[in-house]
């Protein structure tokens, strides 16, 4: 192809928002969406945090423990939760048989990605003696209000997707 054709070709690609073929392997990028973090300025308080970055709050003094996880039981459908110091937690629930050598508990990590595994990983509120927070699944919400008691968290859960609600209590595991 001569150079003088092949310069309005590439050109209207690129307008057409089409980029050129390339040669070689292509790469393959992971889509799963990061959970993205409030710049330093903004967790300070000195700058209002970017549109669409998650800002934590801490939830020390809040009554949870740090150091195990949050667990109940329904059948063999275990679900388990796992609260951060810095303002987030993290859910998984599945079949847990006390002979799997998976535990669903090591999924349940301060910077685990939501979407993975089926984990959520979302910030909470904590208001007065009330925690507050919301995951996301394919066909809709669930909203988390409770309150931490001493060795236990308690919830009303309330799936937006079937319009269910129910009054859920987490016991402490130390882990």
């Amino acid at each position: 192809m001569r150079p003088s054709i092949l310069i309005p070709i590439l050109l209207l690609g690129v307008a057409c928002g089409q980029q050129p073929a390339t040669h070689g392997p292509a790469q393959q990028t992971d889509t799963t969406p990061a959970v993205p973090q409030a710049p330093a300025a903004a967790a300070t308080g000195n700058a209002p945090p970017a549109p669409g970055l998650i800002e934590l709050h801490t939830l020390r003094g809040s009554n949870l423990r740090f150091d195990g996880v949050y667990g109940h039981a329904v059948g063999n459908i275990q679900y388990f939760m796992r609260f951060f110091g810095r303002g987030n937690v993290a859910l998984i629930a599945g079949r847990q048989e006390p002979t799997d050598p998976v535990d669903l508990r090591g999924f349940l990590t301060q910077d685990a990605r939501s979407g993975v595994n089926q984990v959520h990983n979302v910030p909470v509120t904590s208001r007065n003696d009330s925690l507050f927070f919301t995951t996301m699944a394919l066909r809709g919400a669930i909203t988390y209000a409770g309150v931490a008691m001493g060795d236990s968290v308690r919830f009303l859960k309330h799936s937006k997707i079937t319009g269910r609600k129910e009054v859920i209590t987490y016991r402490f595991q130390p882990y």
